[in-house]
């Protein structure tokens, strides 16, 4: 486990709007722009606009000869390049940063950029450069009498001296942080220091001073809400469980780690527990358990993944946005050369020729003020369509957290009723929300088209479903690549959620091996909609008993978008629905 505390950005929409409100409306000196452009860039949400604004602020300082705004540029530039994955350009930020720093002999801030460099070579696994530069970060803080970052550096040392495989030096450096300790009682500094130490003893087979260490740790850090590093000790005293073969203490310990990593949304832990869950019930023989928690794993490493496609786009997109500026303000220096030497011309024309000069520059003028309108109303238009792009983008971004705490308060609602028949109401209601925020989602994550990948947003709306009712089926799709209208998107998913809700919920009875398969296609100009089960089916009088808000409400959205249905009941269940999508 890391126990670093990286710079981050701290992302505000409000206080990036407010800052750039600030700098618009003010007529401001170029310091004074410098550091409001490094603050827009700190609060900024969006990554590409951060690093857009962190380079501005750094042309300005760069330009007024500010050497410590120009470090403070370069750091948060570092910072930025960082998450967007990009190494190299991050690394190449914060050493600029760090030259300045020592040039103007700023001690402390060259211990803060020394530890975010050995951040950079611990994720890159190159340890030793790491140790390197937390120790002169170390000894920075030693000398400055700065006992809690001095304590936390030999917190990070240890850590990476763990994870270089130098448990001795690791061990030494959590007792003096624990020795550390004893002056400043900071529970986050005891916490991590008896964690770590605890995974120290583990490694060198001392299982009852690692089980002891990492308990301590544990309850001091539950205290303080901090559930990923709890989970993580958790996990570790399974493992010394595991090795003693007390079972039930390891079983105990790693699902009591899997529910708190997923109560707190921890994806990556919650993929890492569940391996770890396959592999101690494949040991015992117990293999409907271990296939269980291998689709757990499966569904979070595919999400995952997702994730780590969806960063390296928004560094494409960051790449993209910064030579577009770039690009546009080449643009308008050439424009502005060409006007320079179109003078010059002029007045030389002038000179020669003074009344065809007189003639030409009357028409030159006309024509210039004919530009300059021109060029106005253009620049109007690009700032009225920008503007609709971002209001449209902010729409869905704020639509889609709306809907995810109009969620929020349901599922609270629902963990507050004990009536079953209440809470399947609240249940359901919850998921064709769920169903709906995720189109907004996928539009925000897309950009400002209006449109929506239906293979993707589809996979992903039926596997949460899934997950969320816990059933046993690994889904079956067969979706050809096509978009459509948000105006579609949202009825075709509001009928989706509740066929494959209703098939999760009532289909699979007394059925060993559930089934379920999504065929979804398009012809000219109509979506065709499978959805095939192999449960108890249904037929005509069972619906009419049911008269379900769920079959009224296909049958209403189905009629919405100009379509038919029938079912087929063999076998199961097969709905065919015919939309229109035009």
């Amino acid at each position: 486990m890391y126990s670093f505390m990286p710079t981050c950005l701290a992302q505000n929409v409000h206080k990036s709007d407010s800052l750039i409100a600030i700098l618009k409306s003010k007529n401001l000196s170029k310091k004074e722009q410098a550091v409001l452009l490094e603050a827009i860039s700190f609060y900024h949400p969006q990554l590409d606009s951060a690093l857009y604004y962190a380079k501005k602020s750094l042309k300005f300082s760069l330009e007024i000869d500010d050497r410590v705004l120009v470090a403070e540029a370069y750091e948060v530039i570092g910072t930025i390049e960082q998450q967007l994955g990009n190494n190299s350009q991050s690394l190449e930020a914060t050493f600029k940063a760090l030259e300045i720093y020592e040039h103007l002999d700023l001690k402390e801030r060259q211990a803060k950029v020394n530890s975010q460099i050995a951040i950079h070579y611990t994720e890159g696994k190159e340890y030793m450069l790491a140790i390197d530069y937390l120790e002169k970060a170390y000894l920075i803080y030693q000398k400055s009498n700065k006992r809690v970052n001095e304590a936390l550096a030999l917190v990070n040392l240890g850590e990476i001296y763990r994870l270089s495989g130098d448990l001795d030096k690791a061990q030494s450096a959590f007792l003096k942080s624990l020795e550390l300790d004893k002056e400043l009682n900071n529970d986050i500094i005891l916490g991590y220091s008896l964690g770590n130490l605890g995974m120290i003893y583990a490694a060198k087979d001392d299982y009852e001073n690692a089980k002891e260490h990492l308990t301590k740790a544990i309850t001091i850090l539950s205290q303080l809400n901090d559930n990923y590093s709890v989970s993580v000790y958790l996990s570790e005293l399974a493992l010394l469980y595991k090795k003693e073969s007390d079972y039930k203490k390891a079983e105990s310990k790693l699902l009591e780690a899997y529910n708190m990593a997923e109560n707190a949304g921890l994806k990556e832990q919650i993929r890492d527990f569940s391996a770890m869950l396959v592999a101690l019930y494949e040991e015992q023989n117990n293999f409907q358990k271990a296939l269980a928690f291998q689709k757990v794993y499966q569904i979070y490493q595919d999400s995952l993944v997702n994730k780590t496609n969806i960063k390296k786009i928004e560094q494409l997109k960051a790449s993209y946005e910064i030579d577009k500026r770039e690009s546009e303000i080449e643009r308008i220096n050439v424009i502005s050369s060409n006007r320079k030497n179109i003078s010059i011309g002029l007045a030389i024309g002038i000179v020669l020729f003074a009344l065809l000069a007189f003639l030409l520059y009357k028409a030159y003028k006309k024509i210039g003020f004919a530009n300059i309108d021109l060029s106005e109303q253009k620049k109007e238009i690009s700032v009225k369509e920008q503007e609709k792009a971002l209001l449209l983008k902010e729409l869905n971004h704020r639509v889609k957290n709306n809907l995810q705490m109009v969620t929020s308060l349901l599922n609270l609602q629902s963990n507050s009723i004990t009536d079953d028949s209440a809470k399947e109401v609240i249940t359901s209601g919850k998921n064709r929300v769920e169903a709906l925020s995720l189109v907004h989602k996928k539009l925000y994550q897309e950009g400002i088209e209006t449109r929506v990948e239906v293979k993707p947003y589809v996979e992903e709306l039926v596997l949460n479903l899934i997950h969320g009712y816990a059933a046993d089926v690994t889904p079956d799709f067969i979706i050809e690549p096509l978009s459509i209208n948000v105006d579609k998107a949202i009825p075709l998913a509001l009928i989706i959620n509740e066929l494959v809700t209703n098939t999760i919920k009532h289909a699979y009875t007394n059925t060993s091996k559930p089934k379920l398969k999504i065929i979804i296609q398009q012809e000219e100009g109509y979506l065709n909609l499978e959805v095939i089960d192999n449960g108890i089916g249904f037929n005509q009088e069972d619906r009419e008993k049911t008269d379900s808000l769920g079959l009224k409400l296909i049958s209403s959205l189905i009629k919405q978008l100009d379509g038919t249905y029938k079912t087929v009941i063999k076998n199961g269940t097969h709905w065919v629905i015919n939309l229109n999508i035009k």
